[in-house]
């Protein structure tokens, strides 16, 4: 939640920094950013663990853009944010177990390594037909997604292999002028980016990536959900990464 005055644009060179400081506001920074990343630009946004970088999903030429800026593997797919569970549905067929968990931890510090649907465009998948896909915890990132109708593009505001940018000053200090919008929406309370998880077909549960989320926590809620139970193997295991 937003919890300052008024909303100011700051203008660094040909930087362009919207600052939200007024709860209120918070629909002009939201239209700011969905005609961004309708007209395939790219947003820095903040959200509940770092600041990640946004664009369209379905825009080829987004995508490209947002490689090059990032410096990352073509070959590596992106993550996902909605604004809701419903939103994500049309992007994958959730199990019963990733229903439970999506409600356990959604919105929230998790992201789910699914089976992509058949119609999913391949540079997402970049042949792997998987995607990572989460619901943030935060309005903003939620409130885009919802202004587009549908997915964007979350990955981290920063370089491959730079520091996680959890303040907007470290996002700017490695993408400078390559980012058409940047959205300041103060220093983020994470300090780790979020899990990664993966529900395996037994029903066993793989880790990718311990974030915010901590694993013992996600244990803690599932041995307690008596829908979690009926699916879950009560298994956690560690990917080789």
């Amino acid at each position: 939640m937003f919890v300052c005055t008024r909303l100011k644009w700051v203008i660094y060179l040909t930087i362009d920094v919207l600052s939200i400081e007024d709860e209120n506001q918070i629909k002009d920074a939201v239209k700011a950013a969905a005609k961004i990343i309708l007209n395939d630009g790219l947003v820095v946004i903040p959200t509940d663990t770092s600041y990640g970088l946004a664009c369209n999903p379905i825009s080829c030429d987004a995508i490209d853009k947002l490689i090059e800026v990032k410096e990352r593997d073509r070959n590596l797919g992106l993550p996902l944010l909605f604004s809701n569970l419903e939103q994500s549905e049309s992007y994958h067929h959730f199990s019963s177990l990733e229903r439970v968990i999506a409600r356990l931890f959604w919105p929230g510090a998790l992201t789910l390594v699914v089976s992509a649907k058949e119609n999913v465009p391949e540079h997402l998948t970049v042949g792997r037909n998987s995607l990572a896909i989460r619901v943030p915890n935060h309005d903003l990132p939620r409130s885009i997604a919802k202004e587009v109708d549908g997915a964007i593009v979350g990955t981290s505001a920063n370089k491959t292999g730079g520091p996680s940018p959890f303040s907007i000053d470290v996002a700017i200090e490695q993408l400078g002028e390559n980012i058409d919008l940047y959205i300041d929406g103060g220093p983020s309370a994470a300090t780790k980016n979020s899990t990664i998880v993966r529900v395996e077909e037994e029903g066993s549960i793989k880790v990718y990536r311990e974030g915010e989320l901590s694993i013992e926590l996600l244990t803690e809620n599932l041995k307690v959900d008596s829908d979690a139970l009926k699916f879950w193997t009560t298994r956690i295991i560690y990917a080789d990464m």
